[in-house]
């Protein structure tokens, strides 16, 4: 079996890929400290992605043919109030494993976001100029300029928002506002930055196609065909799960109240994964 190793295979993005590839690859997850087991997958500390000594210790033990590097949050206020962090978690520790990994020539690949970007047009392709606005697309960006200039077997995937459930340690926006209406609490969400959000299953789905097949260094993006606010996208959450609407409580104040896209256009997608891209009401079925 093919050894992947998954960087942040606790996180949402990184336990959803692992419990989709165990059953035909040999998966190895990194995690920080308390994590979700998945049976099948052994799970290996790498509590700093800044310490080269670990992070070239794990890769060497593991020796992968794949690495998979979804660690971190898109959290943007987080973001923006630890600058280091989001550096050291989002480019750093790309830079880390990947020279661990070069020696073994492996598939690196790189789950970046749409905050790559301006959030001034929209609809942006995978040719767009990316000049990011939030701490957070500045580092995903770094991270991605340097495989472009460092890697030979590079996929870089930037995703829309994702659809699905997480783990316990790292909730996803849907596992966030069900607790909130099962606690009877209010979640502010915002409505003025457009996104257009697919179920995670179509970034699995990329994920494993370019695996199986031999396509490297390539920006291919994964979003849904339907423009949304955060805001509409909760209300249309919490229509299909049945909860309770006055859950979601309508704000602009993270974004200051400048509207602004984010939306991604796919072709790329389309041409080389040959994708069936998703409606929103596709991608909310998926939930249940």
């Amino acid at each position: 079996m093919r050894k992947v190793l998954i960087v942040g295979g606790n996180g949402f993005v990184g336990h959803t890929l692992a419990r989709s590839l165990k059953d035909k690859f040999a998966v190895t997850c990194t995690h920080q400290g308390v994590y979700t087991p998945i049976p099948g997958i052994e799970f290996v500390r790498l509590a700093n992605l800044g310490d080269k000594t670990v992070c070239k210790a794990i890769v060497q033990k593991i020796e992968p043919e794949i690495v998979a590097y979804c660690a971190g949050s898109n959290d943007l206020l987080a973001a923006e109030q630890n600058v280091q962090r989001t550096q050291l978690v989002h480019s750093a520790g790309v830079t880390n494993v990947f020279s661990a990994s070069e020696n073994y020539k492996a598939k690196f690949i790189y789950i970046s976001t749409n905050f790559v970007f301006s959030g001034v047009d929209g609809n942006y392709s995978e040719s767009s100029t990316a000049i990011p606005a939030f701490q957070l697309g500045k580092a995903k960006l770094g991270a991605e300029n340097f495989l472009r200039s460092r890697s030979t077997n590079y996929i870089i995937f930037r995703a829309a928002p994702l659809l699905g459930r997480g783990t316990l340690e790292h909730p996803s926006f849907v596992d966030v506002i069900r607790e909130a209406s099962l606690r009877k609490r209010k979640i502010k969400l915002q409505n003025k930055i457009i996104h257009n959000p697919v179920h995670i299953d179509a970034l699995v789905d990329a994920v494993k196609h370019v695996i199986g097949i031999d396509v490297r260094n390539k920006i291919i993006h994964v979003g849904g065909l339907t423009k949304t606010s955060q805001s509409d996208l909760g209300k249309a959450v919490v229509a299909q799960l049945g909860l309770d609407a006055a859950t979601i409580e309508v704000s602009d104040a993270s974004s200051n109240a400048i509207p602004s896209d984010y939306s991604l256009n796919f072709t790329e997608s389309l041409r080389v994964l040959e994708a069936q891209p998703l409606l929103l009401e596709q991608s909310i079925r998926l939930l249940t």
